[in-house]
């Protein structure tokens, strides 16, 4: 057994992991009449696997970057482009569980690792709309099935089709009633950049309504939908790789350095858009994008609401509440490899804000070697913090008890 985060008689959990679906995985639960047409495994110009849709390229195998050995592969998010290269925790469920027991995690939330951390690609990529929402569907069935092989150890988000918002209400629905995928769907954080409503219109408030009544959470997964502020400098007709100057990997460094802050901008307009002003019981969960940011952030919309909100607004709009009073009410996040004054972070958003991930198994994730730091670092935390960012807010966010 690997060494773990914690002595203490914790149940841990894990919330923002990634999986990536075997072969067969749709066409295991597909409707006999879309069976040879939902993502399958083919090859693309390279003769590298990638999953086909109706025959035309759909997405990778995921972004796995640990290997069998538990070491990590330097480079890109598709350094290890075959199955055969990468931990089979990345896919199959029993090798998942066993990672699992090694690390002493007792259950892992789990973000989808191809089609899109929320579901960006069935939109993308599927052009047919009886298709596509098939596809997302079967996704959905077979997670659910997933996560009855694993004894509820292994926690799939659902996924729901954001273009479609009454098709979403249905789905977000039927997956939480009839499969038992009481974690929640992983949400799209921008449709407006594909010329859809934002999540700040009307026609999104019963959506909304449906997770509160329902208890779910809605988890935005980091990188940016739109714009390219997240993106390396590279100059037309100029690698990447070459324009920064500093090797192999440090592409993938700065895309994903910049991806933590991406959730920014989705907080502060969900908090100054009203959402959670409309929406009191609504639960919203900031994915792999760790803590260290957050404290200024809070801080900066509190200074804006004391410095250019009218008075008469926030007694009657805002009810007297700071964006960070509803922040700590309805906002929750995680870190995993941070040390600077995590003590402090925790103590400033509220430990019952704040939970822990491992990011398994992509290149920011934890491994082996890395344990012990991070058993030292939680080791700086009361042993009643500490239950709290490793059990306690998981347990009440994703309704695990």
């Amino acid at each position: 057994m690997a060494a773990t985060y914690t002595s203490d008689p914790i149940e841990v959990i894990d919330v923002d992991s990634h999986y990536s679906p075997p072969p067969g995985f749709w066409e295991a639960h597909a409707p006999a009449e879309f069976k040879d047409r939902v993502p399958r495994i083919g090859e693309d110009a390279q003769g590298m696997p990638e999953w086909l849709v109706d025959g035309q390229p759909f997405d990778s195998i995921g972004f796995n970057m640990v290997r069998p050995d538990g070491t990590k592969a330097p480079g890109n998010m598709r350094a290890l482009p075959f199955f055969e290269q990468v931990h089979a925790g990345s896919y199959d469920v029993a090798a998942r569980v066993a990672w699992l027991d090694d690390h002493g995690i007792s259950r892992q939330i789990m973000y989808p690792n191809t089609g899109g951390f929320s579901s960006q690609m069935f939109f993308t990529k599927i052009a047919d709309a009886e298709l596509r929402n098939v596809c997302l569907r079967t996704y959905n069935d077979a997670a659910a099935a997933l996560q009855e092989e694993s004894g509820g150890r292994l926690i799939p988000l659902s996924q729901i089709p954001w273009w479609d918002i009454e098709e979403a209400e249905r789905e977000l629905t039927r997956s939480v009633v009839e499969l038992g995928l009481t974690a929640g769907p992983t949400m799209f954080s921008a449709p407006e950049v594909h010329d859809l409503p934002s999540l700040n219109q009307p026609e999104w408030t019963r959506f909304l309504s449906i997770c509160e009544d329902l208890d779910v959470p809605l988890s935005f997964h980091i990188g940016p939908p739109g714009g390219g502020a997240h993106k390396p400098w590279v100059e037309p007709g100029v690698d990447a790789v070459t324009q920064l100057a500093t090797g192999r990997g440090m592409h993938l460094a700065v895309y994903t350095t910049n991806s933590f802050f991406s959730n920014s901008w989705l907080i502060s307009n969900l908090i100054f858009g009203g959402i959670p002003l409309r929406h009191p019981r609504l639960k919203i969960v900031s994915g792999e994008s760790g803590i260290g940011w957050l404290p200024f952030l809070i801080e900066s919309m509190d200074f804006q609401w004391h410095e250019n909100i009218e008075p008469d607004d926030k007694r009657d709009v805002w009810k007297g509440m700071t964006p960070g009073e509803i922040y700590r009410r309805n906002f929750t996040a995680s870190f995993w490899f941070e040390k600077a004054a995590l003590a402090e972070h925790i103590d400033y958003l509220g430990a019952d804000t704040v939970m822990f991930e491992t990011d398994f198994p992509h290149g920011t994730s934890l491994t082996d070697r890395m344990t012990a730091d991070v058993a030292a670092t939680l080791a700086t935390l009361t042993p009643e913090v500490r239950r709290q960012v490793l059990h306690d807010t998981a347990a009440r966010v994703y309704n695990l008890r």
